[in-house]
């Protein structure tokens, strides 16, 4: 499995009809909400098989506006190695 960064902006409009709808598919506590500081968006880190496995946890309502980001996390050998490679 990857991990992704999912980004899922929706307007302040959709805001709740958004919520309701990832409490309803199971995803709700999964991210972490922009919306009462006025930035109406969403983020989660996804464990995925890939993009379009990863924005199965956004409502299909917003999907088309979000994106799956794959991330990874860089370990102190990586850094060295690219030092020798200078």
């Amino acid at each position: 499995m990857s991990q992704f960064l999912v980004v899922s902006p929706h307007t302040a409009e959709d805001c709740a009809k958004v919520v309701k709808l990832t409490l309803a598919i199971g995803y709700l506590t999964h991210f972490h909400w922009g919306c009462k500081a006025g930035e109406h968006c969403a983020w989660a880190m996804i464990e995925a098989e890939n993009e379009k496995e990863a924005l199965l946890s956004v409502p299909t309502l917003i999907r088309d506006k979000s994106k799956a980001i794959h991330i990874v996390q860089f370990d102190p050998n990586d850094v060295t190695q690219w030092e020798e490679t200078k």
